[in-house]
């Protein structure tokens, strides 16, 4: 899409074959012949859905899976034809609209598998999700064989897979996700036992394959590492092969200030200044995703290769102190995130500011930045999130 860059000068670099790399070390990891089915939800994790999803598609994933069907209608109208399964979410009444756009459905309960053999008109794939302890969405695993057993007979309906979701973030809570996984094995033993083989069986997510949880399974559905976040909390897993996506954020000064002796900084909480400060402003502030720093903490950008303070981040501004810096201009570029010279700042630097999450900061980072895609073929720019 066309862009004037001089009139909101502030954007995200994306790299696509940074995800690429992330997505052949995923394969790495597995066992030969185990499907790789991508989580793309929450606009592919702040990076993108459209984007992402055409790259994930060339690499060869299996399926990509969203719980945004929105966002599953706007890879469609990009004229990408692969499969999209669909986390639960929609009312049994909404079902007949994941279908008019070839979407493939979660059942968890009856009545949404009595929906879709009501709007199937021939055999209509669907996946099943069973809960094996986490409580969110999923028929329960010690009654999931019965339910599983009536939804396939029921006319119009093929149980291409059945899939749970036992993610974990620490070491010692990696032995709760196996206890799952071995309760899940026993249903699909079960399944088995009474005809029933479904084609997928998905147990694993990020945090399995980075802690090498092994299980019986034929694919896993990874999303954080993908993007080169990690699922555990800090310290608890080597992210080695797995690189960030989004490589910077980055934009220009729109002015620069300088406030004489005497004068009041409010911003920065000073007032009768004793000495002369300069001040940058770059356009961008809580409306693009940033936050002030947590109380105790003090956020910096990169100018010229070097640090500088953060002074206050505002609902479309955020003020930085250049005072020790020759002559600042208008229209210098300013890191928020990402390298400048020898110096760096990390997403998950700038989350231990704000006390959130990597994956915190990318999704509000995410849905008001125009992105920059320096491996896309077509259009660099592109912005998809919701204004």
């Amino acid at each position: 899409m066309e862009r004037c860059e001089d009139a909101h000068p502030c954007w995200a670099d994306v790299d696509l074959e940074a995800l690429e790399r992330n997505y052949l070390n995923v394969q790495r990891r597995l066992k030969p012949g185990t499907h790789i089915m991508p989580s793309i939800k929450a606009d592919a994790y702040g990076h993108g859905v459209v984007a992402v999803a055409e790259r994930l598609f060339a690499k060869g994933a299996h399926s990509l899976w969203t719980g945004d069907i929105d966002e599953a209608i706007a890879i469609r109208r990009a004229g990408l034809t692969g499969k999209i399964v669909m986390f639960g979410g929609p009312l049994p009444s909404g079902i007949g609209e994941l279908l008019k756009h070839d979407l493939i459905p979660t059942i968890y309960d009856r009545a949404g598998a009595e929906a879709l053999s009501r709007a199937a008109a021939k055999p209509t794939p669907c996946y099943i999700k069973v809960d094996c302890g986490l409580g969110r969405l999923g028929v329960r695993v010690e009654e999931a064989a019965d339910f599983i057993a009536g939804v396939a007979r029921l006319p119009n309906i093929v149980i291409e897979g059945v899939y749970t979701h036992v993610p974990f973030g620490t070491r010692a809570s990696a032995a709760w996700s196996r206890r799952c996984i071995v309760s899940y094995e026993g249903l699909i033993a079960e399944l088995a036992k009474r005809g029933i083989k479904p084609e997928i069986t998905q147990a694993r997510a990020s945090s399995g394959v980075l802690m090498d949880v092994e299980d019986s399974c034929n694919a896993v559905c990874v999303g954080h590492i993908l993007y080169g976040l990690s699922s555990m909390s800090p310290g608890e897993a080597d992210m080695t092969g797995f690189e960030p996506i989004l490589k910077a954020v980055r934009g220009k000064l729109v002015q620069v200030g300088r406030h004489p002796a005497g004068r009041d900084l409010a911003i920065g909480g000073l007032y009768g200044l004793n000495s002369g400060r300069v001040t940058g402003v770059l356009p961008m502030g809580m409306h693009n995703g940033l936050r002030s720093p947590a109380a105790g903490k003090t956020a910096c950008v990169l100018f010229r290769g070097r640090r500088v303070p953060v002074l206050s981040v505002s609902l479309e501004h955020t003020a930085i102190d250049l005072t020790d810096l020759a002559e600042p201009r208008v229209g210098e570029e300013i890191t928020v995130i990402g390298r400048d010279g020898g110096e760096q700042i990390t997403i998950e630097e700038m989350a231990e500011w704000q006390a959130r999450s990597p994956l915190e900061v990318a999704m509000t980072l995410s849905k008001r930045l125009p992105f920059r895609y320096a491996n896309r073929a077509d259009d660099v720019w592109a912005n998809f999130g919701r204004n």
